[in-house]
């Protein structure tokens, strides 16, 4: 393999759309602010995101565009500013999680069942064809052929909706096994570009070595701890699109999907005590009232639990 990508950046272009600025905002959002009515002081954010390497001015932007598009709502404190998650982003961003948690640690059956849409689309429709493979994309479905996309997760009802949100008005779903008759083509997981998702993972393993040596020696201090954190799985949770838990049985013996899921649970658990003492000082700085807003997501929901009841820092 041709290591293509050198920097966690250059792989996060790769498997996930949209400026990078915006999702690290909504990452920040995600990891310290995703429990009900908890309050970020924009202050704390600007501080957070000039460690991301995101300008003052450019997350300010980035805060009044999230409030508008209803992501973010604002309150106003005097002539101070405090934002929170909306209850549609929470809820998605919960949901998203619940897949990484899991992602990377399951086998799957060497027979499995699939979910598999088959549609027609006028050619008159183009625009409406290119706006449902998107969102098949993001599903995590895969053209198998040009009218059937296939996933081994249960995202059949899902796929269906998007159908009917578009216009669709020729499709059925089908779950169940699926043969291979075809000599070289026709595999479900020949839907997929196994050798981009094995680059992909592989370059992701090794670019994690540094870090993971740095954080295990004690050398990541507290802001680049968190800057990890979130640079990590900001790439991790696009992984699922090119290649959605396919069943290992039907993938070569050196699948290394496992071991990127390994590097990544243990820079993403390893530094989470350290970004979330961070996260906690850098509120305090500018309101000490709402350092107990602050929680953290965990790989265990006991933990995170557990970890989010901390008492605040004093001022």
């Amino acid at each position: 393999m041709t290591d293509v990508w050198s920097d966690l950046e250059d792989l996060r272009c790769v498997v996930a759309e949209g400026p990078r600025g915006r999702r690290v905002l909504v990452t920040l959002m995600a990891e310290y602010w995703l429990q009900e009515g908890a309050m970020a002081p924009s202050g704390a954010l600007v501080d957070l995101m000039s460690v991301m390497d995101v300008s003052p001015s450019a997350t300010r932007t980035l805060l009044s565009r999230l409030s508008r598009e209803g992501r973010l709502s604002a309150v106003k404190e005097g002539r101070r500013t405090f934002y929170a998650l909306s209850a549609k982003a929470r809820q998605r961003l919960t949901e998203g999680f619940d897949v990484i948690r899991v992602f990377g640690s399951e086998h799957g059956s060497a027979d499995p069942e699939w979910t598999t849409l088959l549609f027609s689309i006028p050619e008159e429709q183009r625009a409406v064809r290119q706006q449902l493979r998107k969102g098949l994309s993001w599903m995590w479905f895969a053209p198998l052929y040009d009218g059937a996309w296939v996933t081994p997760r249960h995202l059949g009802q899902q796929a269906i909706a998007l159908c009917h949100k578009l216009g669709v008005e020729s499709a059925s779903l089908c779950r169940g096994s699926i043969t291979a008759a075809g000599t070289g083509f026709g595999n479900p997981v020949d839907a997929w570009d196994l050798k981009l998702a094995r680059e992909l993972y592989m370059s992701f393993s090794a670019i994690l070595r540094e870090p993971l040596e740095d954080m295990r020696s004690g050398r990541l201090t507290p802001a680049e701890a968190m800057r990890a954190r979130t640079e990590t799985i900001n790439v991790f949770r696009g992984f699922p699109r090119f290649d959605p838990d396919l069943p290992l049985g039907l993938l070569a013996e050196d699948w290394p999907r496992r071991a990127a899921r390994d590097a990544f649970a243990e820079l993403y658990e390893g530094t989470t005590a350290t970004s979330f003492d961070y996260v906690r000082k850098v509120v305090a700085e500018h309101s000490p009232a709402h350092v107990q807003d602050v929680s953290i997501r965990r790989l265990s929901p006991v933990e995170e639990r557990h970890t989010a009841s901390q008492p605040p820092l004093t001022a």
